[in-house]
């Protein structure tokens, strides 16, 4: 089994004997691809020599003659590139990588998947998707003021939503429908930028509304406490709902910096969710007023929430 650097060392190999001497402004945009994933996976902690693998085999097949080599996808596969016909090479450089590289599901999804990703795609995947819009041999402006935000200002959701809002633009002026999936990646990663702008609290809120909580007050803590910023109460009906608040946390937590410490009570009917800087505690309403914590924290800075 080859290591991660034999695997990207071979992918270079096969990139560079399948173009031979043409296409020499296609294989410097490869290798730009390459650089930038590697680059992008370095910096997010991953495996820099796969995502550079697959950067050099995304575009493997952009030449190949189609009507022949269609034949190696499925039906379903091909009567979507008869209707999408941009995704043809990108199909095929994932078939090829898979033939002649490896059997590594990753990377393949990432070289398949590099014209504007798919929902739920994973962070090697959007990696691939964004250098190729961003790598430094891109002079459209579009591309020189996403490689900015990426690069620079360090948005890696912001730089896929813009990169996003420039190809569906380009689609629509050219009379083109775009991809069901590239608005679905789009709006993923629209709720990821907005999410990101949230504040803990905000998020913490917005988690208690989806389980339909109520009567929510949040302390202000921050001269009372040496442990945390706010303590935040909230009521539901059912301890179905109580103990549902931690999933949508956890979920809402996804691409952003907060993290949960501890979560206390679970299948009880008062469940502690420990988010470091604010306390989170979701009672059932006979729960909060057995325990009737309004009335330790009266004397506390609080702003009621409206249901």
């Amino acid at each position: 089994m080859l290591s991660s650097k034999e695997l990207r060392d071979k992918a270079k190999e096969l990139v560079d004997a399948h173009y031979g001497d043409n296409h020499k402004k296609r294989l410097t945009h490869i290798y730009g691809v390459a650089e930038m994933a590697g680059f992008l996976a370095e910096r997010m902690g991953l495996d820099k020599y796969r995502a550079e693998a697959a950067g050099y085999m995304h575009d493997y097949s952009k030449y190949d003659d189609f009507d022949l080599e269609k034949l190696y996808l499925s039906d379903e596969d091909q009567k979507e590139c008869e209707k999408y016909p941009f995704l043809y090479h990108a199909y095929l450089s994932a078939y090829h990588t898979r033939e002649l590289l490896t059997d590594d599901e990753e990377i393949y999804q990432a070289v398949r998947n590099h014209v504007f990703g798919r929902p739920g795609m994973s962070t090697l995947e959007a990696i691939v998707m964004i250098a190729d819009f961003t790598e430094k041999n891109r002079t459209y402006d579009d591309c020189i003021r996403c490689r900015h935000i990426l690069v620079d200002d360090g948005d890696f959701n912001l730089a896929i939503v813009e990169s996003l809002k420039a190809t569906i633009k380009h689609c629509e002026e050219e009379g083109d429908i775009p991809h069901p999936k590239q608005m679905l990646v789009l709006r993923e990663y629209e709720e990821r930028v907005k999410k990101n702008k949230m504040t803990l609290e905000e998020i913490l809120i917005d988690c208690v509304k989806k389980v339909r909580g109520t009567d929510i007050i949040v302390y202000d803590m921050m001269n009372r406490s040496p442990f945390y910023d706010k303590m935040i109460l909230a009521s539901v009906d059912s301890l179905r709902q109580a103990n549902a608040v931690t999933g949508y946390i956890e979920d809402a937590f996804k691409d952003t910096e907060y993290k949960i410490r501890n979560v206390e009570g679970g299948n009880t009917a008062w469940v502690l969710v420990d988010c470091n800087d604010i306390i989170l505690s979701v009672f059932t309403k006979e729960e909060r007023e057995h325990f009737a914590l309004e009335k330790i924290y009266m004397d506390y800075p609080a702003t009621k929430i409206e249901d």
